[in-house]
Order: C-alpha cells, then sequence, then structure tokens
C-alpha cells in the first residue's frame, strides 16, 4: 500500500491556485504532495510496529488555540486532523463555504471546533472574522460569511482548527494506530512517546532506545511558520527604535534559539513572502531617568526565556528595566499587555499570507480593522501579492515587533522510512514504516 501527503497548494506570485476552481473542486484535486525527507521514500510500505519517540518538549498537554510550538503543533497533530484534510471544500455562493464531512466524521466536531476559534481571545480568533455563522446540513457545514472572506478555505488548514479525529488514539502509554482515521489506517501499529530534555533525548538516540527525535537542534532547511515576536503595551511605541537598533535578529536566531531558527525581519516569514533585510535604525537617546517595565514570556518555552534575557541586557544601556516574568501560556496567550507591560508571544502562523496577516492582526489588538482588510484582499487580481503587500505596508503600524521563526528539527534512525513533513514543516508519522530486514 502506498500513501501520499498532501496540502492544499499555495498560491505563488503569479496568482495560481487561486480562484473559481479553488473553491468549487474537491480539496483532494489541488493539494500539493510532501516532500520525502528520506531516502526511502520510495520503498513499498511494511505495515506494522512501534515507533519509539523522544519529544523534546515541557507540555504534558496540548490545547490547539494554543499548539503554537512545532513539536507541541505535532503532538496535537498526531490525535487530531487539520480541518482542510478531512473534509470537500465548495462554495455553493459568494456568501457560503461548505464543509462536507466523510461518513466516518460526525459533521459536530467540525461546528465544536469553529465555535472553539471564534469565541477564543486567541490570535487564531481573527481566522474566524470572516465568519458570520454556521449549520449543519445532512453531512455537511455551511458557513455563512459575512463579506469577503478571500483564503478562508486555506485558513482553515491552522492547527487551532484540528478535530480529533488523528491518525492515532491515545491509550494508556501509547498512541494506537486509528483504523477508522478518515485517509486511511497510518503504517505503524503504535507510537510511544517521551518527554525529555535534549541532551537525554540525545543519549536515549545513541543507545538506540528511540529511533526518532523529534525537536531536537537541527539546521535543517524545513518550513518555519512558527514565529516570536515582542507585543507591545500602551504607550510604548518608543520602545520599537530602541528594540530594532540593538537587536539583531540573526543572532537571536543563530545563538539563543535551537535550530532549525531564522530571523523575521517582517510579519511574513520565507515560506510565505520573499525575504528584506530589517532597515538599520539609529539608537534613541537613553532615558533618563530609566523606565521600569514588565516582559512577560511563556513558562516553558526555553527560547523565550533566552530571548528574554538577551532583551533586558541590550536595552538597559537604553534605559529601560525589564522584570522578566516568567507566565503560564494560557494566560499570555488570552490577553493583551497592559500599561507597562511587554509581551514575547509565539504564534503557529497558516500556510497562506492572507492567514498569517490576519492573525497578526489579531495578535496586535486590531481586530476592528480585519474586515477592511478583507475588502482589500478581495478586490485585488493577485490575493497573494496584496496580501505580501499589505503585509510591508502594515507592519511599523503595529504594535508588535517580529523576531524570530522556527521549524521542528529531526533525528530519524535509518530504519525510519518515508519520514515527510507538510506545509506546517512538521512530520507525518502516519506516512512512516520500518524498512525490513
Amino acid at each position: 500500500m502506498t500513501k501520499t501527503s498532501c496540502f492544499p497548494l499555495p498560491s505563488g506570485p503569479s496568482g495560481e491556485g487561486q480562484g473559481e476552481g479553488l473553491t468549487r473542486r474537491p480539496l483532494t484535486l489541488i493539494l500539493l504532495p510532501l516532500l520525502a525527507t528520506s531516502a526511502f521514500a520510495g520503498s513499498r510500505a511494511h505495515p506494522g510496529g512501534t515507533l519509539q519517540v523522544a519529544l523534546v518538549s515541557p507540555s504534558a498537554t496540548v490545547d490547539p488555540l494554543t499548539a503554537d510550538a512545532p513539536v507541541d503543533a505535532l503532538r496535537l497533530l498526531l490525535t487530531h486532523q487539520l480541518l482542510c484534510r478531512v473534509v470537500e471544500l465548495s462554495r455553493p455562493s459568494p456568501t457560503t463555504l461548505r464543509l462536507t464531512t466523510p461518513p466516518s466524521i460526525d459533521p459536530k466536531l467540525i461546528t465544536d471546533a469553529l465555535q472553539r476559534v471564534s469565541t477564543s481571545t486567541t490570535a487564531a480568533r481573527g481566522l474566524a472574522v470572516p465568519i458570520a455563522s454556521w449549520s449543519i446540513k445532512g453531512r455537511a457545514v455551511e458557513l455563512q460569511l459575512k463579506g469577503p472572506s478571500p483564503d478562508l478555505e486555506r485558513m482553515l488548514c491552522h492547527p487551532a482548527f484540528a478535530i480529533p479525529v488523528g491518525a492515532f488514539k491515545a491509550k494508556a502509554d501509547r498512541l494506537e494506530a486509528f483504523d477508522e482515521q478518515p485517509s486511511g489506517r497510518p503504517h505503524l501499529d503504535a507510537v510511544v512517546l517521551q518527554a525529555a530534555d535534549a541532551r537525554t533525548a540525545e543519549r536515549l538516540f545513541a543507545q538506540r532506545r528511540v529511533q526518532l527525535v523529534l525537536g531536537a537542534a537541527t539546521s535543517d532547511e524545513v518550513v518555519q511558520l512558527f514565529a516570536t515576536a515582542v507585543v507591545l503595551g500602551p504607550g510604548l511605541a518608543a520602545l520599537r527604535p530602541a528594540l530594532e537598533s540593538t537587536i539583531d535578529r540573526g543572532d537571536l536566531a543563530r545563538f539563543f534559539v535551537p535550530g532549525p531558527a531564522g530571523p523575521l525581519p517582517g510579519l511574513l516569514p520565507p515560506s510565505l513572502a520573499p525575504q528584506f533585510p530589517a532597515p538599520p535604525v539609529a539608537k534613541p537617546t537613553p532615558l533618563n531617568p530609566p523606565r521600569e517595565l514588565s516582559l512577560l514570556f511563556d513558562e516553558e518555552a526555553a527560547h523565550e526565556k533566552s530571548i528574554a534575557q538577551r532583551l533586558q541586557v541590550k536595552l538597559q544601556p537604553l534605559g529601560y528595566r525589564l522584570a522578566l516574568k516568567p507566565t503560564p501560556r494560557g494566560q499570555l496567550r488570552n490577553r493583551r499587555p497592559a500599561e507597562g507591560e511587554v509581551f514575547l508571544q509565539s504564534v503557529a502562523l497558516p500556510p497562506t499570507p492572507t492567514g498569517a496577516l490576519l492573525l497578526w492582526l489579531e495578535l496586535a489588538g486590531q481586530h476592528a480593522r480585519i474586515p477592511a482588510v478583507l475588502q482589500q484582499l478581495s478586490a485585488a487580481p493577485d490575493l497573494d501579492a496584496r496580501a505580501r503587500e499589505l503585509a510591508l505596508q502594515l507592519a511599523p503600524e503595529l504594535p508588535l515587533i517580529p523576531l524570530v521563526t522556527r521549524g521542528l528539527g529531526v533525528v530519524a534512525a535509518k530504519e525510519v522510512q518515508h519520514l515527510t513533513r507538510d506545509a506546517l514543516g512538521l512530520p507525518r508519522l502516519d506516512d512512516v514504516f520500518f524498512a525490513t530486514e
């Protein structure tokens, strides 16, 4: 049996992938095959076996709304499935998007996901702005749209919309293959996850006690849609030039964030837009007297702690004294910074320039601007190109400063075959099988 991993076809600079065909054809007809990362990608699949995995992550549970670290999104998608992968998308009218489910999926799972995102206080809420309401009609869920909703199909490929019908089901201390998974049973019988720090994971792999390490620090060139930014509280516009003039994004990615990682000088990462170096910014005159600020970051995210410490050191000579405050992720993702506060926020960006732009607007507290942005995008002959233009235009106006992107580092044993990645840059373990002796 041969399995093919697919993902919605992103539109290129020429606008390919947009237009009427995108909305009327079943999603499976417009999917982009993923690139196999294993030398054995063309081998014949051999079902069975248990994959032992070391997971470099401190998180014990994963919420679709806050799965904004690569390893956490991967953990989520072992037991959940991206919504865009399990439904057939069509547009019966300009103001209706129909999501038709296979017989094995209860449409209520779809409406639960829509309700979760649209009522959340996280940045993912921005992706649901085009949706006015929804209703179940037989095996389909019909979305009634408020107005222009360009690229909503691809925005449904965000982890926040994931539904619990993944390739594996949790059972005791292991994940077992889910026979009724809509895209077919995975090749593996089971996956056993073992949480570990980076050094322990390396040792387990060297001792052949695990065959796969997820979250390893590597230099792999992979899609990086997991971004970290500084979000400014009210009245802190003057902090932007101070930060821009002292922080080297390349150094942050190279020395303070485990790879694969890279600098993010704008709102869109390299997989979604051409990259331009951040223009040089002159250092402002140091504040006198100094200003005391609180810098909040995710208490479980080691890279955020490292970045926070770097910002603390670099901004002190300019008169900003940052008190570092580790904070539970749920609290951090569900509110805006107050006066005198600065947040480090990490987000998972959808694989579309439009979706990424909406997510940043929501994170910046610009929810009210999203309908107008959608109106501008809907009139563009080339949707992705216009989204890129708007991203460049809006970046200096938003009270946030993107810093770095991250991907998921993977180390695999030779017997692990057909290890592929999706458009989020995450490995698809339901494609994996073992080499025969």
